[in-house]
């Protein structure tokens, strides 16, 4: 449960990245400001793996925290992430899950940089993390890494990119065993969207 929880992929101000105009560009960029759904690809490489894994659906994103991986391929799985909870669904095998946020050791820690990065919240990373931005004509990569001798070392860091249509975007989280996480995003059009409810899904997830 821990290892799907973990990997799931989803509103301050930018004042403390004054002197990085990049980094505080890029981060306003990131940030979903309302709902927001892709779709993605995933490989996780293992440490113990003798190939990559494979699967691929949809993310969404919606307000009050709420961040939510229907797993498609190779089964249907929905995993959901809200404030304080993280839930697991896997309808094939009847199994269903629930954690308090904070219990969830260094696949929390990952769920919770990569969600204040996508909901503006970054400046509470600032004390823990390194900001470092790129611009290379219509790419832009943001990579974000803990810093040394603050205690989050073998803490995730993270590589985001797109382009400036923001209809792509790829999110490779690499964990300080080797082991690593890629998501290939594609905003989803207005009919895939449609299939698809943040509420309905979290409602699943929750069961009743």
């Amino acid at each position: 449960m821990r290892r799907a929880l973990c990997l799931l992929l989803a509103f301050l101000p930018f004042a403390g990245f004054a002197d990085n105009s990049g980094v505080a560009e890029l981060l306003a960029r990131i940030q979903n400001s309302g709902e927001a759904k892709f779709r993605y690809q995933e490989t996780r490489t293992l440490e113990l793996a003798s190939s990559p894994w494979h699967g691929e659906g949809y993310m969404l994103s919606g307000a009050y925290g709420i961040l939510i991986k229907l797993q498609l391929k190779p089964k249907r799985i929905i995993m959901a992430l809200t404030d304080q909870r993280m839930y697991y669904w896997d309808p094939e095998q009847k199994q269903r899950h629930s954690a308090p946020l904070g219990a969830g050791g260094p696949g929390a820690e990952q769920i919770t940089v990569l969600r204040s990065i996508l909901q503006g919240q970054s400046q509470a990373l600032q004390p823990t993390h390194d900001f470092v931005s790129e611009k290379k004509g219509q790419r832009w990569t943001l990579r974000v890494t803990p810093k040394p001798g603050q205690g989050h070392e073998d803490g995730p860091s993270l590589k985001i990119s797109g382009d400036d249509d923001d209809n792509q975007r790829n999110i490779l989280i690499s964990q300080s065993d080797g082991e690593s996480t890629e998501y290939k995003m594609v905003k989803a059009s207005e009919d895939q969207a449609a299939n698809y409810s943040i509420s309905r899904l979290l409602q699943e997830a929750i069961g009743d």
